[in-house]
């Protein structure tokens, strides 16, 4: 079948659809799943903090607000490389190294004797975390239509959430577990390390290089794939070669700025909350150890599940931008009450409605940005976003310093409502250029612009 054949070719919507489902077997568990385990080993710091690291390693608060911090240090500068770099890689050696590497960084911190060795295992962590991220978002990319994304990125998110809640229970039930030389927050890095280092070896010999080669898939099916390839041409550009002049104008676009921005907005949310929810169950609402760890766990199963919910009418509706900006609304008022409120239960329900900014923003902001860009001018957006949303990571160990972190609750309470604004202003500014396509397609304004390749094509259209 020549090129032109499959662009033209009409696959029946019923067949796609248990194409679609087949591939969300085979590579949304396994990339959930790796997901889950970063996001367990680079937040378990919260619990192994509440349950016992803080005696044991002699830490001042300002000692655990910069061992958050400086995981960011390292993790912030390999991001934009995994989303240029990936393809030249091979994904399945790429991240499985990175998976096993964590893994083990992850196990050896069980045995720091110290600050400075947990400030060492910290930043290896966020080294080898880093561009994980940024790179399965890539290949999903390569993998699925632009309508089809918001919901594969909600399996991811949803993932993380339940990393907050299992992280909680698996520090409850290790915090029993102790003797004379080996503390009970030493297995929780210990056994979580163990099991990564098992799941980089499913990567390695599962994960294709390419979405067309997965071997399950049958002749059809992978013609299918071909076809879909083909169709989102436009989007997808020419990823086999960097194209540096792509990377560029995706600097200079005002669109990768605003999404970055969000994407700290959002993020600062996300790791601040996440990070510290068990100290401000603990030392900011009253409670001992064993409630904070096991109070976490509904926080964040609500969560995931706002997420999961969020990114269905995300799909349904092609909207992006103007669902999680609704749910900032909630989240808004749940860092009001947590602020202005003295009764710990219900400071506690805030921190319910907090989760529908934690996960929502975040993740959706990521496919906003996807969908809006094509080739390497997306990759270089996602790294960015990425990189600088990210950065928000060595700033929420700054502000969230001393119970019971009003700084911090108030400094995230300005970031959702600085990340409401600039969504509106980018929802008004991609309105404004597809009107300016179709008043060009229409002959009733003159195109000024030389460059209409993909994204900037008269025939893409921007989703809100």
């Amino acid at each position: 079948m020549s090129p032109e054949d499959l662009k033209n070719f009409q696959i029946d919507p019923e067949e796609e659809a248990k194409l679609t489902r087949k591939l969300d077997r085979y590579l949304i568990p396994m990339f959930a799943v790796m997901y889950f385990l970063s996001s367990l080993d680079r937040s378990n710091i919260g619990n192994a903090y509440t349950s016992g690291m803080k005696e044991d390693l002699a830490l001042t608060a300002t000692q655990y607000s910069t061992a958050v911090s400086v995981f960011y240090s390292t993790y912030l500068v390999s991001e934009l490389p995994a989303t240029l770099f990936m393809k030249k890689l091979k994904p399945h050696y790429y991240l499985s190294f990175l998976v096993f590497s964590w893994s083990m960084v992850c196990l050896f911190s069980g045995f720091v004797k110290s600050y400075g060795s947990l400030i060492a295992t910290r930043v290896l962590l966020g080294t080898f975390e880093g561009g994980f991220f940024p790179a399965i978002v890539t290949y999903t990319t390569m993998t699925w239509k632009s309508e089809e994304q918001a919901k594969r990125i909600s399996y991811f998110f949803g993932s993380a959430s339940l990393s907050g809640a299992f992280g909680g229970l698996i520090a409850t039930g290790l915090t029993k577990v102790t003797s004379s030389t080996f503390e009970g927050w030493r297995w929780l890095y210990v056994i979580e390390g163990i099991i990564s280092v098992f799941a980089s070896l499913w990567l390695f010999f599962g994960l294709p290089d390419s979405p067309a080669d997965l071997k399950f898939l049958s002749p059809r099916e992978k013609m299918l794939m071909k076809v879909r390839a083909k169709q989102r041409e436009l989007y997808l550009g020419d990823l086999d070669h960097i194209n540096w002049q792509e990377v560029k104008s995706a600097v200079f676009d005002i669109r990768t700025h605003i999404s970055y921005c969000i994407q700290f907005c959002q993020d600062t949310i996300l790791y601040g909350f996440s990070t510290f929810l068990p100290s401000i169950l603990k030392s900011g609402l009253g409670y001992d150890s064993m409630q904070a760890q096991y109070l976490s766990v509904p926080v964040y199963l609500l969560a995931g599940l706002v997420f999961l919910i969020s990114a269905w009418i995300s799909d349904r509706y092609k909207v992006r931008g103007i669902v999680f900006f609704c749910y900032n609304f909630v989240g808004v008022a749940g860092f009001i009450i947590l602020l202005a409120c003295d009764n710990d239960a219900v400071k506690y329900f805030a921190c319910y409605l907090i989760t529908f900014s934690l996960y929502t923003g975040t993740g959706l902001n990521i496919a906003w940005t996807t969908n809006n860009f094509s080739g390497f001018r997306r990759n270089t957006a996602i790294g960015l976003n990425q990189t600088f949303g990210n950065l928000s990571g060595a700033i929420v160990g700054q502000v969230y310093r001393s119970s019971p972190y009003v700084l911090g609750n108030s400094f995230s309470l300005g970031c959702i409502c600085v990340s409401m604004i600039l969504t509106v202003s980018q929802l008004f500014y991609l309105r404004h250029l597809n009107r300016e396509k179709e008043a060009i397609l229409r002959g009733e304004k003159v195109d000024t612009k030389k460059d209409r390749l993909g994204d900037r094509a008269l025939e893409f259209k921007y989703c809100y």
